[in-house]
């Protein structure tokens, strides 16, 4: 395999199809693998993920009980084959485009040795962030600085693109989101080349597709 793209799913049934959709240039290659992990889902997600599985590039994991986007990205994670990981969200704020771009960025750059390829969210306020969100990112991004001592910067930005031995230099899989930075820090502290690229959440364009959905 090329490369695994994994995503967790929580009681995401209704974005399941859009997802599927909109990754099929990535699906195009044979030799890449889609893992979608229903993350102890409690609506149709399993019911819609096993319409799938006639998809040989198509793998479906279940855990049966929710206790974090960190688990279930952990349990998508040893099951990847790729050559290249990549990561991502379900729930549409990650423009799959960005997935591609990150695939660009690697082929251009695949003669270093080590890369760790992550966006970096822009013009959050164009794309509706609340004065909140905007507020926590940044809080987390100077105290995880401050107390790691290292440079690290808009910490749950995807997508996130390494290659599959960093898997075992992770010294640990947190159960929630901050598994995001448990993988940056280990690419940080194992001399990766990490390479940031601009990428847009949009969180109005998520709440509109889903309407779409449900209409």
């Amino acid at each position: 395999m090329n490369f695994s793209l994994v995503i967790p799913c929580f009681n995401e049934s209704k974005n399941i199809p859009i997802l599927i959709k909109k990754y099929k240039n990535f699906l195009k290659d044979k030799k890449n693998e889609l893992i979608l992990v229903n993350n102890g889902s409690n609506d149709d997600t399993d019911k819609i993920l096993k319409k799938y599985l006639r998809y040989r590039n198509i793998k479906t994991f279940k855990v049966k009980k929710n206790i974090g986007f960190g688990h279930g990205l952990k349990k998508g994670l040893m099951f990847a084959n790729g050559k290249m990981i990549i990561y991502s969200h379900a729930d549409l704020e990650v423009n799959p485009k960005d997935i591609m771009k990150s695939i660009s960025i690697y082929n251009k750059n695949k003669f270093k040795k080590k890369i760790f390829i992550k966006g970096n969210r822009i013009n959050k306020i164009k794309n509706y962030w609340s004065l909140l969100d905007i507020f926590f990112s940044y809080s987390l991004t100077l105290i995880s600085s401050i107390l790691l001592q290292k440079k690290i910067f808009d910490i749950h930005a995807m997508p996130v693109l390494f290659s599959n031995d960093l898997k075992k230099k992770v010294g640990y899989y947190p159960n929630d989101f901050s598994i995001d930075l448990s993988i940056y820090l280990a690419a940080k502290k194992n001399d990766y080349n990490i390479i940031r690229f601009p990428v847009n959440f949009n969180k109005k364009k998520e709440n509109l597709e889903r309407v779409v959905v449900i209409v």
